[in-house]
């Protein structure tokens, strides 16, 4: 395979600690795509000839800035609740970054 994309198992050491894994190394061969940075997959995938007919939750995805995280460790699956690596104090986000008092 001329050019691939490691998987984690890759970055972690070498040889890959495969004992810590439930399965193989993946490994995807990317030599062969075009890459078209900036754009939606489904866009991308129209480009190519394929219909995408459903996104689950894309209706959900904000692009939040990346600062209003800064120094933030999430406790949540849902990205709202986080501790601060500073003081220790927990910050409450809403789903667009903004914070909020705890309800």
């Amino acid at each position: 395979v001329p050019l691939i994309a490691n998987s984690l198992e890759f970055c972690l050491s070498s040889p890959p600690p495969l004992h810590q894994f439930n399965e193989a190394p993946l490994v995807v061969e990317t030599e062969h795509l075009e890459l078209f940075p900036g754009k939606e997959a489904e866009e991308v995938l129209a480009m190519q000839g394929h219909e995408v007919t459903d996104i689950i939750g894309k209706e959900k995805w904000v692009k939040n800035d990346p600062e209003k995280y800064e120094g933030l460790i999430p406790q949540n699956e849902e990205w709202t609740e986080f501790v601060d690596e500073k003081t220790g104090e927990w910050v409450y986000l809403d789903e667009y970054g903004n914070r909020v008092d705890k309800a």
